[in-house]
């Protein structure tokens, strides 16, 4: 590692009124779009006399701004003179740290940095590691841009780069309306020194993730959400279960609640050996008209169809074994010459390309010549681990390959025949997950079954490698759940099991993939549905912070809570008519002894101040909780949220700032309490009429909570094709239809003062 001074080009930069937020936007999107940003310090240009200061990376300007010395009213401060020490700390992980210090300090004097910052368009700003969040630990995640004063970073996914300014309350970001191609961001750092960082290929070099080139590829932005056969069938799932399946879900509108995906898993198959003809034949026993007809029911129920198949190839499946006498050379070998066996299965050398022509290219063709839409590829734990065998590395070796170039021609061989369209999620966490990254959509962060920790290790990482998956999420699983707490929740005629709420929510607030595993009968029931009908569908979410609330590396297995699963998640939520937040409190289980038993020991109240949330502390807020449904009232400063007791699994809470006309605190459609049904929210003063669009779903009462100002009272409501009741309360109306149809409706409510 080597520390040197930034060579400074001393240019003038004229004047700059306004800063112009468009232009800086646009020119940061200026190269070609696929020419890899370098791995270099950004070019500094600095007047001292002026204060000017400019950063221009990958041939657009990154950011540009003013230097200055300011009095507690924001008043310049003369004769304070700048000074900039630029450093570089070169290698791998560069690292550009440019600090301003006065050389001739005065009392009540501080310097303030003021400026643009351009991005591309899948900039955002986040926060890295302080004092805010050992004061009050959550994680965080927005859908869209955030706006949290928690915020002192902009992280540019496009191409890999960071710019990080003082934290803990000393910088502030706020997203401009630049518009596309880009995103533009006012930045705000103030202290008696000032210390701005950049590093590129952030996540790729300095959160050590090798395969990470996202100038490459996106993110998959749809909701992940759906059905997979395997927790709760195994291999006993059929046409016959399908169908009753269906029948449910169809009955109970759960694809137009978001379950989108029906996917099946190690039950449909002929064989285990990973043989293309083992994965695209169909065991007629189970299926007797095969996959063609098995498709078209799922598409008929208005789902996508999904598939699981998997990487290793057993010599027990008659196939498998005649390619092996036959293609000895397609596989790992021993010193000797002869198939290397590792836990019973052979492992493919993907760098013979009669190999890989002959057992994996034809698969993913064939899986998309069928029409999948959902392809989960399982065993890259297995693989990984043959590879990593004596044998397997010696034979490595001797051809000039690694294990990880030889994992990884797999799925982009799969990617190719797959193409961008259809979504591909690998399997057996993390580790050798990471060989995937660029080329998976989705990771499944841990082994078999729903991992109530696995969101937090990579919280990170979701919306900017990949997507997160958790696992199969059956609503009625026992890991870290109270089995015996019974939660109320509004509409429902009685109170529910309250893991079939934190489950899918959980989910839900981290952005991640949401996929139910129950037997039919379980969805049968009402009861058990709560949960997952407010969590889907899933939206997609970029971190909010620019590390992990409680990480492993890559190649870490072990379970590792770092102080337990986190309380508290909070989630952004930006649209144009509206900016939010629902703060969700989760209780988690205490075990009981050496059993694998879990019990709710409740939850006192506790204060929650609005600045640890990021939130201004000088204006007032409205706090609503979703599942009780009620309203917590009017705060400055902070608010006490309700003790839980021993049957209460989560508190859902959204923050909106008051404002002195009628506005909508919550409505009862999704657990972001406006994100997923809200499509406009208009308020018109002359008229005293509150205006919207919702999308709402057949038979599912739909409520709208409005908050009402002193003196406001609802006089009317009215919903296009449909009857709507309303009712007012002393700082609330409710206006509640029951709708017709699965539809987005326009309503209008009218209010006296």
């Amino acid at each position: 590692m080597n520390i040197q001074s930034s060579a400074l080009s001393l240019k003038p930069l004229g004047c700059l009124p306004g800063l112009a937020l468009l232009a800086l936007a646009a020119a940061a999107l200026a190269q070609p779009p696929v020419e890899p940003p370098p791995n270099a310090p950004a070019t500094v240009e600095w007047n001292a006399p002026t204060g000017r200061l400019s950063l221009r990376y990958h041939g657009g300007v990154l950011l540009e701004a003013t230097v200055r010395a300011e009095d507690t009213a924001g008043r310049a401060v003369a004769g304070v003179e700048i000074k900039l020490d630029p450093t570089v700390i070169t290698g791998e992980k560069i690292e550009q740290r440019l600090t301003f210090t006065p050389t001739k300090p005065q009392a009540g004097a501080q310097l303030v940095l003021r400026g643009t910052v351009a991005g591309s368009a899948e900039a955002f700003s986040a926060e890295t590691e302080s004092e805010a969040q050992k004061r009050f630990p959550l994680v965080r995640n927005s859908v869209g841009l955030s706006r949290s004063l928690r915020n002192n970073a902009v992280y540019d996914r496009r191409w890999d780069w960071v710019l990080t300014g003082p934290a803990d309350g000393a910088t502030r970001i706020e997203p401009q309306p630049a518009g596309p191609p880009g995103v533009a961001f006012a930045w705000e750092s103030h202290g008696p020194t000032l210390e701005l960082t950049f590093r590129p290929r952030f996540y790729q070099k300095h959160r050590e993730i090798k395969y990470f080139t996202p100038w490459t590829y996106k993110p998959w932005e749809g909701s992940l959400t759906g059905y997979c056969t395997w927790w709760s069938y195994k291999g006993g799932f059929s046409q016959a279960t399908l169908d009753a399946l269906l029948k449910v879900f169809v009955a109970k509108h759960l694809p137009d609640f978001g379950y989108d995906y029906m996917q099946f898993d190690n039950c449909y198959q002929i064989g285990n050996g990973s043989h293309p003809t083992n994965w695209l034949t169909w065991n007629k026993g189970k299926y007797p008209l095969g996959w063609q007809h098995a498709m078209k029911t799922i598409r008929d129920a208005g789902m996508k169809p999904g598939i699981w198949v998997h990487r290793v190839h057993r010599p027990n499946d008659p196939h498998v074994k005649k390619v092996g006498e036959e293609h000895p050379e397609w596989f790992v070998q021993t010193s000797d010459g002869k198939i290397m066996q590792y836990s019973g299965f052979y492992a493919l050398n993907t760098h013979n390309k009669d190999a890989v022509a002959a057992m994996i290219r034809p698969l993913y063709r064939g899986l998309k010549e069928q029409g999948w839409e959902y392809v989960k590829v399982d065993g890259a734990g297995d693989l990984l681990s043959a590879y990593n065998n004596k044998n397997a590395a010696e034979f490595f070796k001797k051809i000039g390959k690694t294990t990880a170039e030889t994992w990884r021609v797999w799925d982009e061989v799969a990617r190719q025949e797959l193409g961008t369209n259809i979504f591909l999620l690998t399997c057996w966490g993390v580790g050798p997950g990471v060989n995937s990254i660029g080329l998976a959509d989705a990771c499944r962060l841990g082994s078999d079954g729903f991992g109530t920790g696995e969101f937090q290790h990579f919280n990170s990482w979701n919306g900017v490698v990949w997507r997160n998956d958790p696992d199969h999420c059956d609503v009625l699983g026992q890991y870290y759940m109270d089995n015996d707490a019974l939660m109320p929740v509004f509409g429902a005629k009685a109170p529910v099991p309250a893991k079939s709420v934190i489950r899918p929510a959980l989910c839900s607030m981290a952005g991640g993939m949401l996929m139910v595993s129950d037997k039919v009968e379980v969805y049968q029931d009402d009861l058990n549905l709560e949960g997952m009908k407010r969590s889907a569908p899933v939206l997609f979410t970029v971190p909010g912070q620019l590390y992990d609330y409680s990480g492993r590396k890559p190649g870490s297995y072990g379970v590792n809570l770092n102080g337990g699963e986190p309380t508290w998640w909070q989630l952004e939520i930006d649209r144009p008519f509206d900016h939010w937040s629902v703060l969700a409190r989760f209780q988690w289980g205490q075990k009981q002894g050496d059993k694998h038993v879990f019990e709710y020991q409740g939850l006192p109240e506790g204060k929650v101040a609005f600045a640890d949330l990021g939130l201004a502390s000088d204006r007032e807020y409205l706090v609503f909780e979703f599942w009780t449904q009620k309203f917590l009232g009017k705060s400055k400063g902070a608010f006490t949220a309700p003790a839980m007791d021993a049957n209460t699994g989560m508190q859902a809470f959204a923050i909106r700032e008051a404002r002195p006309h009628p506005w909508v605190l919550s409505t009862t459609r999704h657990i972001s309490q406006g994100g997923v049904s809200l499509e406009r929210l208009t308020w018109d003063t002359a008229t005293n009429t509150l205006a919207g669009k919702s999308k709402v779903i057949k038979d599912d009462p739909y409520v709208l909570t409005v908050h009402l100002p002193a003196g406001f009272k609802l006089k009317s409501a009215e919903v296009t094709g449909e009857k709507a009741e309303t009712a007012n309360q002393s700082e609330t109306a409710t206006v509640r239809i029951i709708p017709s149809a699965t539809k987005t409706v326009e309503w209008k409510l009218a209010f006296t003062k």
